[in-house]
């Protein structure tokens, strides 16, 4: 997308269009950079206390909790690798600096489609494993195995990286890439590639499937409520017969058999253990995937209507002049999902950890906690340093 007038703004390398923004004004260029600034912050160290809980507690060392990381990973090179890159354009009046040059830009382009390819299709594996532990719970360690797992994110980023890789081809024989005004890559079939197979079609798969646990965990739901409902039934009536004869039994060896009789109306008539542990399995399953539905809502809020955006401007660029879309309307659009949602994604994910998933919760606390002994430590043997050197030359 070039820096035309009929342009609007992008957000992901700008492969969006860039221009048709709000004038960038100092106090405009301000906000926008202590925004990013702050959203890095919070990417680098969220995503690295995710990394690190799992390396740490061994109790977290799951298949599904080696997708997070996965996961995890591609959001904290966003923050390490990206971010720096938009903040630069950004405290340069939001001008692609000289210095960096096409190469920079290059780079930044191929980074931020790799994270992104990386981050839907790592949510994509995260259905799939889900889908497994809620259909078959009992069964899901020996299906779902750490070898499998780590299977999973090799394909997801060997993909990812050859979708991103694809920026490099001169499409149609032109030089794709821009950097004046700003950094921009102009590829229309590339860039419908890069939707379809690395965000829409993935998307597609995702959404089917929690839609299909989600109609399985109300199947499960249903047969529990029918079963204790069966077994109230069942024992009920016979408690009450038991009742009777324990009250109209006086010898000691009727009194002994209305007592066996109502120990085995006690029992239900088929062998709980099963559904027990089923029932227990599905809901532990369950509260997990609560958690990572959370995760794909908030990603496919960020990221839907950016990628609705530019894909569209690819093919009718007049659907986003003036005379169409209100000035004020467009502006607000352009800032909400293009520059705010977007980029505050990376920094989501480990938020919605600590709010809804309580082992990731007192896991970060307890890493926070190493951390503040050993910065604490640090400090006492410094400070103990320079005082045993203080005291030795009274």
């Amino acid at each position: 997308m070039s820096g035309s007038s009929t342009d609007i703004p992008g957000n992901f390398s700008t492969i969006a269009p860039t221009a048709g923004r709000p004038p960038a004004t100092e106090a405009s260029i301000i906000a926008s950079a202590t925004f990013n600034t702050i959203v890095m912050v919070l990417t680098v160290v969220g995503n690295s206390l995710v990394c690190f809980s799992v390396y740490y507690f061994p109790r977290l060392r799951r298949p599904t909790n080696f997708l997070i990381v996965s996961l995890a990973v591609s959001d904290l090179l966003v923050g390490l690798m990206s971010l720096p890159f938009r903040i630069a354009q950004t405290v340069n009046h939001e001008i692609w600096p000289e210095s960096l040059g096409r190469a920079g830009c290059q780079y930044w382009i191929w980074i931020d489609m790799l994270c992104c390819g990386a981050s839907i299709l790592n949510l994509t594996g995260i259905s799939f494993d889900r889908l497994l532990a809620v259909k078959w719970p009992l069964t899901y360690r020996e299906n779902m195995t750490t070898r499998r797992a780590t299977l999973v994110i090799v394909v997801v980023w060997v993909f990812a990286l050859i979708v991103a890789s694809l920026s490099f081809v001169k499409w149609g024989g032109i030089e794709p890439i821009f950097i004046a005004p700003q950094c921009s890559i102009i590829a229309k079939i590339y860039i419908t590639i890069l939707a379809c197979a690395a965000f829409f079609f993935p998307l597609a798969v995702l959404i089917f499937n929690y839609a299909l646990v989600l109609k399985i965990a109300i199947s499960h739901a249903r047969r529990m409520q029918r079963d204790r409902d069966a077994i109230a039934v069942n024992f009920m009536p016979e408690l009450d017969a038991n009742e009777e004869t324990s009250g109209i039994a006086s010898s000691p060896g009727s009194s002994t058999r209305a007592i066996s009789i109502s120990k085995r109306s006690c029992e239900p008539l088929t062998d709980p253990k099963p559904r027990r542990s089923s029932g227990l399995q599905i809901m532990k399953q369950l509260k997990a995937t609560k958690t990572l539905a959370i995760v794909v809502g908030v990603f496919i809020l960020s990221w839907f209507p950016f990628f609705v955006i530019f894909l569209t401007f690819q093919y009718c660029k007049d659907c986003f002049s003036t005379d169409i879309i209100p000035p004020h309307v467009k502006t607000v659009l352009i800032i909400v999902f293009v520059y705010v949602l977007p980029v505050s994604n990376s920094a989501a994910n480990p938020i919605i950890y600590t709010c809804f998933n309580k082992e990731f919760r007192t896991a970060f606390l307890r890493v926070l906690y190493k951390i503040s002994r050993k910065s604490d430590s640090k400090f006492l043997s410094k400070s103990n340093g320079y005082t045993d050197t203080y005291s030795s030359h009274m």
